[in-house]
C-alpha cells in the first residue's frame, strides 16, 4: 500500500499572474526520479488561478511546515 505523504508548504510560480506565492507540493515518484508537484486544486492567492500548471521553486523551512497528527508523549 502506497504511503500518504501530506503537503508541503513551498513556494510556487504561477504561471498567469507570473509572481510567486505559498501553496503546497507532494512528492512524486516515476521511473526512479523524484520531483515535486503542486497539489492538484490549489488557486492563486493573487490572480486566482489554478496552480496546477505552476512551478514549485522551492520548501520553506520544516519550522513553517505544518505538524503530523502525533503528539509526543
Amino acid at each position: 500500500m502506497p504511503a500518504v505523504v501530506e503537503g508541503l508548504k513551498a513556494r510556487i510560480h504561477c504561471p498567469m499572474c507570473t509572481r510567486t506565492v505559498e501553496g503546497l507540493a507532494v512528492p512524486a515518484v516515476s521511473l526512479g526520479h523524484s520531483r515535486l508537484r503542486v497539489q492538484p486544486g490549489q488557486k492563486c492567492s493573487r490572480c486566482h488561478a489554478s496552480l496546477d500548471a505552476g512551478y514549485v521553486l522551492e520548501l520553506l523551512p520544516e519550522t513553517e511546515q505544518p505538524k503530523s497528527g502525533k503528539r509526543a508523549a
